[in-house]
């Protein structure tokens, strides 16, 4: 069997590698699910995010919650923020990962998909066995984060710059998924790569 560890930089294509994978009928987890699961509106991390950045509660939600887009925009400009966020929602995360995979492990399933989007920052490439990193140019992933945030081109470099060097993810990778391309091309990749997996 092999737990494949899905990680790269932002706005590389990390849940289209995963997902595909999840068609090509590997079972899957998202550390950003799990994350936006744990803060959930009303539950205790949220109530102690809440706490401690008490300027993005979201002032439209009858229980506690969190207006996202102010907490992303907070911890981005605010190392020490990142942190404190982190300290609530990284101990979680990471048990809830280790328990899937510990599940897939007893079950024997011959491959599997956790995306990690801070495998390497974490310090949890002992999770998985092996570790594909999503790679695009600067410019694409600039683009993709522009679209998909809504923000403006110094917003997204600012957003880009507060990421690891996507380089030294690649180079730690034993994987590399090229997604320049269209989704067409990177699903060859994600099949061949399965198929290569699974015939082991």
């Amino acid at each position: 069997m092999s737990i494949l560890g899905i990680t790269g930089g932002v706005a590389t294509g990390k849940s289209a590698v995963t997902q595909f994978l999840a068609d090509l009928g590997a079972p899957t987890v998202s550390a950003d699910v799990i994350a936006r699961n744990i803060l959930l509106p009303g539950s205790p991390a949220t109530q102690s995010v809440l706490r401690a950045f008490p300027d993005c509660r979201d002032v439209q939600a009858e229980i506690p919650a969190i207006d996202r887009a102010l907490l992303r925009a907070r911890i981005y400009n605010d190392p020490e923020a990142r942190k404190t966020l982190e300290s609530f929602t990284h101990p979680a995360i990471i048990q809830e990962l280790r328990n899937q995979i510990a599940q897939w492990r007893a079950a024997k399933v011959p491959l599997a998909a956790a995306e990690i989007p801070l495998l390497f920052e974490a310090g949890l490439e002992d999770l998985v066995d092996t570790i594909v990193v999503t790679s695009c140019s600067d410019e694409i992933q600039i683009l993709r984060l522009r679209a998909r945030l809504g923000i403006d081109e110094t917003e997204a470099r600012r957003h880009f710059a507060a990421q690891w060097p996507l380089a030294e993810k690649v180079a730690r990778a034993d994987v590399v998924i090229d997604t320049n391309g269209v989704l067409d091309d990177t699903w060859r990749q994600v099949s061949d790569l399965y198929v290569r997996l699974t015939a082991l």
